[in-house]
């Protein structure tokens, strides 16, 4: 609320430390795989990569990945777990060491810290595991098959996807000794399921329906229905629409609007059409109207860019990010080539944005597009439309020398012939762009992969491959044989998302409580309890408005007016999605506490939040339907008494107005769990 005030804070504090529950933290993981990624990885990339990386390693030490440090160099180890004063790595970069590393530079007092700390907290089995896990650099799914043992899972024709989900978890839970959560209560999952599906807590009405309900399959009639509605289609078109476009503002979100792209993703969501036919259309960029209308905005908004779309396009249909290897192979994940980047770029060269009368459109050359990269070595290499998943989509070069014609036998549609007419849809006969849809979409694994592994982290707040779209030899998967199974499933089903969905969500796993059984929690990558998952900014602006009675509704599709206002801050402030880790800033706590436009959602207005909680004259049953209506439970002892001693201590509105902005503040309203 706004003015900030000590009162306020101690309100925050109330919540945050003596009522205990009131806002759980998410637990925070010391593994060392988190340590290195935060810490050590950066400075051993800015200060040591010149001399020692999978391109120069020099005494034959490569500082690049977790695994390669600890195979060591050709002198030895060069770390010991657990002991950073043995440590070669450690020695060489202290101050006044001889000899020294880097050798024109020294390392501040902080960062050898954290080298010595990294060290310190591997163990014996850390190292074990990372040596014993060496990639073959040739496979380029980048899986990693030394990391887990074979499984003994082999799911049966009758098995649904779910049962085989489950068969393969159960198996790890039972190989690395993890006790799993128990199963979340129906409070819980039902708040779970609604933020998942639909991207929204449930209204009151729908969790009063739901905990009355006594038939046992409950759960899954609320699935049936949430799938079923328009607002499924409408969360999923916003997560994909952040995930393909990035977030750029109210403009763009306009023209996104304006030009069918959001109606496009929507409407191939609500009619659940195959992933692969909705890529095809976002490479072919040709839409005839109808349900693939607006897919052309994917290409024409990257405004002629090749390297742009490239660079977009590669983790939707490969599942990893090819920016690196623009320059050269890429440093750590080596099985992607520079080629490969060159080659992608290649393949969408030929596209240039064109204005008809009908709208935008991406016309398409017949000729050019013909290029050349260097290497580190500046040598120069043809940029063939050769693809990271191992497919190169042949066409002849013109001879050195030889110019090409631009005619119109080389089109189905030839270009407009003057600057003065109308701008057409070029259509060649050989289309590049064709050619890698075609490339990419039949018989290409990646896809279904990369498709399979974005919807686990949504659902399950974490991918098998972590981050989603790192799925190089570098990031290999928790589950590998898991992973291989769900991607044919998904291909062999024909590319159904909402049958993926719906598997999913009906695993043991999924329905798991996120509280752990024991006092040390099991790794998230286990998936032995529900990882705490950050509300999307469409998911916090939606929920705040139910959840203060100021919604009017749940399916709007175009706020306006203030609504418009607000839904843009939160989209300002709030803008991951898929976070590799998150981290909440100053600027969300600021906006949280100071904003005038969060402050108007607690101000008292008939039938919302604060009008009925202003109604209720005793401050024990004041708290508990604050509770009840903000987190959608009933508070334990500890958080019942401190918040009633508080109420009576502050009566008025003022009071009901901080017990519920703490509420809605905490880490508890603010993350899926």
């Amino acid at each position: 609320m706004s003015p900030p005030s000590p009162f306020r804070y101690a309100v925050a504090l109330l919540c945050a430390v003596v009522v205990g529950g009131l806002v759980p933290t998410a637990r925070v993981y010391s593994a060392e795989d988190a340590f290195w990624s935060a810490h050590v990885e950066p400075l051993l990339q800015a200060k040591c990569s010149r001399c020692h990386s999978p391109t120069k390693s020099r005494s034959g030490l490569d500082l690049s990945s977790f695994q390669s440090i600890l195979r060591g160099g050709d002198h030895g180890a060069v770390v010991l777990p657990g002991r950073p004063d043995d440590s070669p790595m450690v020695r060489l970069v202290e101050i006044g060491s001889d000899p020294h590393m880097p050798p024109k530079e020294q390392l501040s007092r902080e960062e050898i810290d954290l080298l010595r700390t990294w060290v310190q907290r591997l163990t014996n089995t850390a190292h074990s595991s990372a040596t014993a896990s060496t990639v073959d650099s040739k496979d380029p799914v980048g899986t990693d098959r030394a990391k887990t043992s074979k499984s003994r899972v082999r799911p049966r024709a009758s098995w649904t996807p779910e049962r085989a989900i489950d068969a393969f978890l159960a198996e790890g839970w039972r190989n690395q000794r993890v006790q799993p959560a128990i199963a979340a209560d129906d409070a819980s999952w039902l708040r779970r399921i609604h933020l998942d599906l639909v991207g929204r807590i449930p209204t009151a009405v729908e969790r009063q329906q739901f905990l009355r309900d006594r038939r046992r399959d409950r759960r899954q009639r609320v699935v049936d229905a949430l799938l079923a509605s328009p607002e499924h289609a409408r969360h999923l078109a916003e997560v994909m629409d952040t995930v393909l476009m990035g977030r750029r503002g109210t403009e763009w979100e306009t023209k996104r609007r304006d030009n069918h792209w959001q109606a496009f993703l929507e409407t191939s969501f609500r009619e659940n059409r195959p992933w692969d036919a909705v890529v095809r259309d976002l490479i072919v960029a040709r839409p005839e109207g109808g349900m693939d209308r607006g897919a052309q905005w994917f290409l024409y908004e990257r405004r002629n860019n090749a390297q742009a779309m490239a660079e977009a396009l590669a983790p939707v249909v490969f599942g990893v990010q090819i920016q690196c290897a623009q320059c050269h192979d890429h440093m750590v994940a080596r099985e992607i080539k520079q080629a490969h980047y060159w080659g992608l770029v290649a393949a969408l060269n030929r596209s240039k944005n064109v204005d008809t009368p009908n709208g935008p459109g991406v016309s398409e050359s017949a000729i050019g597009g013909f290029a050349s990269f260097a290497n580190l070595r500046k040598e120069s290499q043809p940029a063939l439309m050769t693809l990271f998943n191992g497919r190169t989509i042949p066409e002849t070069w013109p001879k050195e020398g030889e110019k090409e014609s631009d005619d119109a036998g080389k089109y189905q549609t030839p270009p407009a012939p003057g600057k003065e007419s109308p701008q057409v849809v070029a259509l060649p006969r050989f289309s590049r762009r064709a050619a890698l849809a075609e490339a990419v979409t039949r018989d290409n694994p990646l896809l279904a992969r990369a498709m399979v592994n974005r919807i686990w982290a949504l659902l399950l707040g974490r991918g098998l491959v972590h981050p989603v779209e790192l799925m190089d030899s570098k990031h290999p998967p928790s589950h590998p044989e898991l992973l291989d199974w769900l991607a044919e499933d998904f291909a062999r089903s024909g590319y159904d998302v909402r049958r993926l969905i719906r598997a999913l969500v009906q695993t043991r796993a999924y329905q798991l409580d996120s509280r752990p059984s024991h006092d040390r929690a099991p790794a998230p990558e286990t998936f032995a309890r529900a990882i705490e998952k950050p509300l999307t900014a469409e998911q916090l602006y939606r929920s705040l408005r139910i959840a203060t009675g100021n919604a009017g509704g749940t399916s709007e599709t175009k706020p306006d007016g203030a609504e418009a206002t607000l839904r843009q801050a939160f989209l300002r402030q709030f803008p991951d999605v898929f976070p590799a880790e998150y981290n909440a800033s100053l600027q969300q706590a600021m906006f949280l506490s100071n904003s005038p436009l969060f402050d108007a959602l607690l101000q008292p207005r008939e039938g919302n939040l604060v009008s009925r909680l202003e109604a209720i004259q005793d401050p024990r049953e004041r708290v508990r339907q604050t509770f009840v209506e903000v987190l959608g439970r009933e508070p334990d002892a500890v958080e019942r008494d401190e918040s009633q001693r508080y109420l009576e201590a502050h009566p008025g509105a003022a009071g009901t107005r901080h017990l519920a902005w703490a509420l809605l503040t905490g880490t508890e309203f603010q993350t899926n769990h």
